[in-house]
């Protein structure tokens, strides 16, 4: 007789989650594509050029060319063209 019993299935193990350090890489690459309203303290995608809960202008370079944006109110990038989308309050 052996003492492996034969025919019964191994016990999967048990996944474990990520470690802190694996838990604070992964918030860290996060973070890097998000930006905080200084405003209202709101995450907000890295892309965006103004804040989604008060209309806070984000951005501080055109999209298109990266130049630095005109202030409020511009509907055009004065250099590259590319249209800038209107901030809340603005028509």
């Amino acid at each position: 007789m052996s003492s492996v019993s034969e025919g019964r299935p191994r016990r999967k193990r048990r996944e474990r989650g990520p470690t802190e350090k694996e838990f604070l890489e992964r918030l860290e690459v996060l973070e890097r594509f998000m930006v905080e309203c200084q405003a209202c303290q709101a995450e907000n995608p890295q892309h965006w050029q103004y804040c989604a809960v008060c209309g806070t202008r984000l951005a501080t370079a055109c999209p298109g060319c990266g130049c630095p944006l005109p202030p409020l109110g511009a509907r055009y990038c004065p250099h590259c063209g590319m249209e800038l989308p209107k901030g809340e309050g603005e028509e």
